[in-house]
């Protein structure tokens, strides 16, 4: 019977049961019911019977403590009053509130001593909550066995509460003790039978509970599909805030560290509010994992501490066995290193894995095993990474958990110095994760989906460089270098929410401008870019697939006369492999930290130098620049010197931050063609886009608001090449992404702002409001050649593996061929007579890196980089 058809019955018993029985479905009513049969009768039984309809409705509002109370003011009045069944039943009930608030002892008590006095169509009921029972006690597989026979007893047509109950408790029986395709299933099934209920908020309860059966599979952009389909479907957060520490374990996983670890002092503060401190110990443990994932061990160390004393108060050995482990990941991380924090750590693995925590358990293991390793134990680092790679021939595991098995092998033949069994570990680990982000159209997901790819590469290079070969370290360098740009949407995102949430933004961006109340208008705008952050992770789609890396024969042969200088790092050096006349060379640099400072303090000084300096001080900003552009010079282009001096063009593969190293500021690199490409593959994957581009397309030329020169930079231009003008109120968002779609040359004046703590949030200014990365990853293909005057828009953000964020890079990912940028402020004035002078040359069919290195040389400019491929027009 559904909840808009059902009536309650005339008797006052008989319709008091009924309240009884469907308080699930219409809480808020049932509450009304039985607060007007409290202030309207004297007969003990209805008062009885109004206790426990309060006590259920309260339940299903997620009020614990006021179901509590009314549980037992029902249970001590039944007792008075010589009421026997009624008191069973109101234990029943108080055994599944207690339950609820994480009290496990107290629950089984009241379970107990309920049983002796139950009517037998309620026995049942009992066996599936001692099912459910197990279940929160982490006795998983008795969990299942009770309640599978539970599920045999329950009538399909009668008990459909308790039916779809011990089929949600069944599944995240099977979920704990990873049974995926089982836990998806029963899942589903009660979903299902709470919904034909017309009890929408416990079903949207289970659609939450399948996203995180996904989110234990690995498929990440499903899970959070999946918790915002909960939401919408009438989760109650307020009441449920375990759902949101769900949420933001699958937003840490994203790398949305930030963000989750508000989200879990959030649901912690309603925890405590909604009386289920029980559950806090859920929360702890996953800001335990947030602090490990940003690199804070003592943090994670004290917050798994706490979770792993409140799991063992609870009686849930499962959960604090996970603790345990999390807890020795964030010890071992933070340096001890002792034979006693071996042990302790070997042990806690084992009990993580005994428990069903898989990846947990192997993940403690390879830091143990290579803090072991480092400490000279190399027997013990030996058994720890053996127990690991029987996880890489688990097919019908998470990819993660594969590629974990594969990193095991690797490093175990890696301490045997096996150099072809490293590389076909590494292979089959990053096929592995290659695998995973297969499935995610979501180019923030991506970038951190690969982060394993980062340490997998990186022992593949290690392998690579005792052999000395520089062909294979430059494969396999290649092979794990930006992995996430290489795999293209093949529909780019559509959401109509997401599209909604990016014009709210612009628009508030506008409001804040004239705002009054700037406090509000800023936290409006924070909340709107979360919003679009994460409507943009739950796009669907799949991605195209891998490109296969080129051969050093196809790279020697686009160079033709170019000197590649590919950067690298391993073990905190700097490494470089040098490709001239097909020449293939490898050279050790030095420190990475050396390049690193002496980058850092020269965009530093240039940055000083374009916002202005004191007449006095402008020769030793000057003297300060040229030097650590020397300094650069003489680590990074040393091995390639000689055929720099022959005027060669130059094409660098960044590392690390070198990645926003203006390279024009480098004595050798002034007036000289200078291509910075994130990779290999995706230079000549540029040089293949450009060569099919349509070359005879209009130019597109527009202009944004508040730059003084920006318009009239772009109507000269227009004026000598003709194409498409927008300027003023013509150059809006939705009018500028169709008109650049597959453009040969756009060029955009505008104020830029790069986003290092959110890199897709990087814009430039239009007259409405900000365009952003996000709007540029919709573009069905980016224009060929894409000129961006506008500072700092260059930049990206770098993470492990040499994963780019930024608008820059967007653009690269969506199949522009070349991107002209500055990675430093450049003064307005000087930037019109740049652009003129690069548009000159490459109307003369100049190569863009060639046009560009000609423009700054001529008016004295360094800011600029060309991105991507270079060549072309």
């Amino acid at each position: 019977m559904s909840a808009g058809t059902a009536v309650a019955p005339p008797d006052e018993i008989t319709a008091a049961l009924w309240w009884r029985d469907n308080a699930g479905t219409e809480p808020d009513t049932a509450m009304r019911k039985a607060e007007e049969l409290l202030s309207g009768t004297g007969d003990a039984e209805l008062r009885v019977l109004a206790r426990h309809i309060a006590a259920l409705a309260a339940v299903e509002r997620g009020k614990v403590r006021q179901a509590q109370r009314h549980a037992r003011l029902g249970l001590a009045a039944a007792n008075r009053t010589g009421q026997p069944e009624r008191a069973a039943q109101l234990r029943l009930t108080l055994a599944w509130i207690e339950m609820e608030r994480g009290a496990t002892s107290a629950s089984w008590a009241q379970l107990v001593a309920a049983e002796p006095s139950l009517p037998a169509a309620d026995q049942t009921r009992a066996a599936c909550l001692r099912g459910l029972l197990h279940c929160q006690s982490d006795q998983h597989h008795e969990a299942i066995a009770e309640l599978s026979r539970a599920l045999r007893s329950l009538s399909a047509g009668d008990d459909r509460r308790w039916r779809a109950n011990a089929l949600l408790g069944r599944g995240l029986a099977n979920l704990y003790t990873n049974r995926l395709a089982a836990a998806e299933a029963d899942l589903a099934a009660a979903e299902r039978v709470f919904a034909s209920d017309g009890r929408t908020a416990r079903a949207a309860g289970c659609l939450h509970n399948r996203g995180c059966v996904a989110f234990r599979a690995g498929d990440l952009p499903r899970a959070l599909r999946l918790f915002e389909e909960a939401v919408a479907a009438g989760l109650d957060v307020e009441s449920n805030p375990e759902a949101l520490v769900d949420r933001a374990e699958a937003l840490a996983a994203a790398g949305l560290s930030g963000e989750a670890r508000a989200a879990m002092e959030q649901a912690a503060d309603r925890l405590a509010a909604c009386g289920r401190a029980g559950r806090l110990a859920e929360t702890r443990l996953a800001l335990a994992g947030c602090a490990l994932r940003d690199g804070d061990a003592a943090a994670a160390a004290e917050a798994a501490g706490s979770a792993r004393q409140l799991f063992r108060a609870q009686r849930r050995p499962a959960w604090a066995a996970l603790a345990t482990a999390i807890a020795w990941q964030a010890k071992l991380r933070g340096g001890q290193c002792s034979r006693y924090a071996f042990g302790a750590a070997r042990r806690a693995a084992a009990a993580c894995e005994e428990a069903g925590w898989i990846g947990p358990a192997a993940e403690l293991r390879l830091i143990a095993g290579r803090s072991a390793a480092r400490a000279g134990m190399h027997a013990l680092s030996r058994k720890l990474f053996a127990l690991c790679v029987p996880l890489r021939d688990e097919l019908s595991g998470p990819p993660q958990h594969r590629a974990l098995g594969w990193l095991a092998e690797a490093l175990l033949a890696d301490q045997d110095g096996d150099v072809d069994r490293v590389f076909a570990a590494c292979r089959g680990g990053l096929q592995a994760v290659d695998g995973q982000a297969a499935g995610m159209a979501a180019f923030e997901l991506r970038v951190h989906a690969l982060g394993l790819a980062g340490e997998l590469g990186d022992v593949a290079v290690g392998a690579a460089l005792r052999t000395g070969d520089p062909r294979l370290v430059l494969r396999w360098t290649e092979r794990s270098r930006c992995s996430a740009l290489h795999r293209r949407v093949l529909r780019p995102p559509t959401d109509s929410r997401l599209n909604s949430a990016l014009v709210r933004l612009r628009a508030a961006v506008l409001e804040a401008q004239g705002s009054r109340d700037p406090k509000r208008a800023l936290a409006t705008i924070a909340e709107l870019e979360e919003l679009v952050r994460h409507r943009a992770m739950l796009v669907r789609g799949r991605t195209s697939g891998l490109r296969a890396p080129g051969g050093i024969d196809d790279v020697i042969a686009e160079l033709g006369d170019s000197v590649l200088l590919s950067l690298f790092s391993h073990g905190d050096r700097l490494f470089a492999v040098s490709i001239v006349d097909g020449d293939v060379r490898l050279h050790v640099l030095g420190p990475e930290a050396n390049s690193e400072g002496h980058a850092a303090r020269l965009r530093h000084l240039l940055a000083r130098q374009a916002v202005g300096t004191a007449p006095s001080a402008a020769p030793v900003f000057e003297m300060s620049a040229r030097r650590e552009a020397e300094e650069l010079q003489a680590q990074l282009l040393a091995p390639v010197l000689p055929a720099l001096e022959r005027g060669r063009p130059l094409v660098v593969i960044p590392t690390g931050r070198l990645h926003v190293l203006p390279w024009a500021a480098l004595p050798e690199c002034r007036g000289r063609s200078v291509t910075a490409s994130p990779s290999l593959r995706c230079w000549l994957r540029g040089a293949s886009d450009s060569r099919s581009a349509d070359r005879a397309g209009a130019p597109v030329w527009i202009a944004g608001p508040g730059l003084e020169h920006a318009e009239r930079e772009v109507e000269g231009l227009h004026a000598v090449a003709g194409g498409r003008l927008l300027v003023g109120a013509g150059a809006i968002s939705e009018r500028v992404l169709s008109t650049v779609d597959g453009a040969a040359i756009v060029h955009i004046a505008a104020h830029g702002r790069f986003r290092d703590d959110q890199p897709l949030l990087s814009c430039v200014d239009l007259a409405d409001g900000p365009l952003y990365a996000y709007d540029l990853d919709r573009l069905h293909r980016g224009p060929t050649t894409v000129v961006l005057s506008a500072c700092d828009v260059g930049r990206s953000a770098v993470s492990r593996g040499d994963q780019l964020s930024g608008l820059a890079t967007t653009l690269l990912g969506r199949g522009t061929a070349t991107v002209i940028a500055s990675v430093v402020p450049v003064p307005d004035e000087r930037t019109a007579g740049v652009m003129t002078s690069l548009h000159r040359a490459l109307r003369a069919g100049r190569p863009a890196a060639a046009a560009l290195a000609e423009a700054q040389a001529e008016h004295g400019e360094t800011g600029f980089v060309c991105l991507g491929y270079g060549g072309g027009r």
